[in-house]
């Protein structure tokens, strides 16, 4: 082998070793896999003292017709204790009561909570939208004006409290159809407060609750239907859910009749006619959200998605 020959090789074996070094040490362009959205939109309705006992006797054709088209459980079961704001809370924060200090209806924590936000709030499914993608549109709608208290309006793009809805109790439709209609939400929490006033004014199993019933189950029906009209009930996944039962005229102890409530899940991808028969509790509400929108969930959320799409 001639000297020109050699020096040739190794000139050419360097060049690879450079291009080799070169290729390792160039920054690699992440490649990112976009994750669909299980649906464009989630509308959350919950149902202030409903409990899991009214069900069986109890007149909700709409709601009963939803089970069959969607997923449920009569089983999910309240955070302790089973007071609103500690429950209404779980399903936004994902958080234990342990973590969030939320203990009941007060419009503070009652101890420090392990991780606040830079609203000096719980992260909420609605905080960590705002984060993600700060452009999405995001409301509550509630009868109970104490809701708001655990929603962190800071992040919200709308909320509005319902004055006086005993005397309007049509109201909540009228807003929450107007809402939808006029900004199709993201994210939309409605909360209906009719089933805990006459928990507490005649108690558990009293036939003014049964006779309160299928009024707000024809609500529910009304603001589906105000989904339909605005043009993305194909693309949207409804969850039914409540804070607590009862327990004769009140709630916020242990028994069955307190802690234990329904859910009930459907819309696009969501299994039909399925029954939940996985444990489910509040915290859960908020982890499936997030799963809807593929949303990171923050350090202190403990909830895990409620396993209901196809």
């Amino acid at each position: 082998m001639n000297t020109n020959t050699l020096f040739m090789k190794r000139i050419s074996l360097l060049l690879v070793f450079a291009l080799a070094l070169l290729t390792a040490c160039a920054p690699k362009q992440e490649q990112t896999r976009v994750q669909k959205d299980l649906a464009s939109h989630v509308i959350v309705i919950g149902l202030d003292g409903w409990g899991t006992w009214c069900m069986e006797k109890g007149k909700a054709p709409f709601i009963k017709s939803m089970m069959e088209e969607g997923s449920w459980t009569l089983n999910k079961r309240t955070m302790r204790p089973s007071i609103s704001g500690t429950n209404w809370a779980a399903m936004m924060n994902g958080t234990p009561v342990e973590f969030s200090g939320i203990t009941g209806n007060e419009n503070h924590p009652t101890f420090t909570p392990i991780l606040l936000t830079e609203h000096n709030a719980q992260p909420t499914f609605f905080h960590v939208m705002r984060q993600v993608r700060p452009e999405a549109e995001t409301g509550v709608v509630c009868e109970w004006g104490d809701f708001l208290n655990y929603a962190d309006t800071l992040c919200l793009s709308y909320y509005k409290r319902i004055e006086d809805p005993e005397a309007h109790p049509d109201a909540i439709v009228e807003e929450s159809v107007k809402y939808i209609k006029e900004k199709k939400p993201a994210i939309a929490f409605i909360h209906i407060d009719a089933l805990d006033h006459m928990g507490h004014a005649y108690g558990q199993g009293s036939a003014e609750y049964y006779a309160e019933l299928p009024l707000v189950d024809d609500r529910v029906r009304r603001i589906v239907e105000g989904v339909k009209e605005a043009g993305i009930y194909e693309d949207s996944i409804i969850i039914l859910t409540s804070d607590h039962g009862h327990y004769g005229t009140g709630h916020g102890g242990d028994t069955d009749l307190e802690i234990t409530t329904p859910l009930v899940v459907f819309g696009k991808g969501v299994r039909k006619n399925h029954q939940i028969t996985e444990p489910v509790i509040q915290m859960d509400i908020a982890a499936t959200v997030a799963q809807v929108f593929h949303l990171p969930q923050p350090e202190s959320w403990r909830g895990v998605p409620v396993p209901v799409f196809e």
